[in-house]
């Protein structure tokens, strides 16, 4: 995982071209992405974006050609899967779907 340019820096030197971005909102969100990466485009980096990611702002990020993916948590909160609320968990699912579908 990755949160400033250096830490970039490193994973490119291990060979990694897919990094997590990680906490991305706490950084300064989809503004501190586009800035950081801008200066890597050329080398086809593609982020993970987590920590924030939700409902609201995942098609904000999903939307740039070198984000592929977003995780989030709000999908499957550990309480939820400790308590089995499978139906719960699928509802929000079913909710992600609907929106990236739209």
């Amino acid at each position: 995982g990755i949160a400033t340019p250096s830490e970039l820096e490193t994973a490119l030197s291990l060979g990694c071209r897919w990094v997590k971005f990680f906490p991305a909102e706490s950084l300064g969100g989809l503004g501190y992405l586009k800035a950081m990466a801008a200066p890597y485009a050329h080398l086809g980096v593609k982020y993970f974006p987590l920590g924030g990611i939700n409902a609201d702002n995942m098609r904000d990020y999903l939307a740039r050609a070198d984000v592929p993916a977003v995780g989030g948590s709000w999908i499957v909160k550990p309480d939820l899967v400790r308590e089995g609320k499978w139906s719960e968990i699928s509802a929000r699912v079913a909710d992600v779907v609907q929106r990236l579908s739209i």
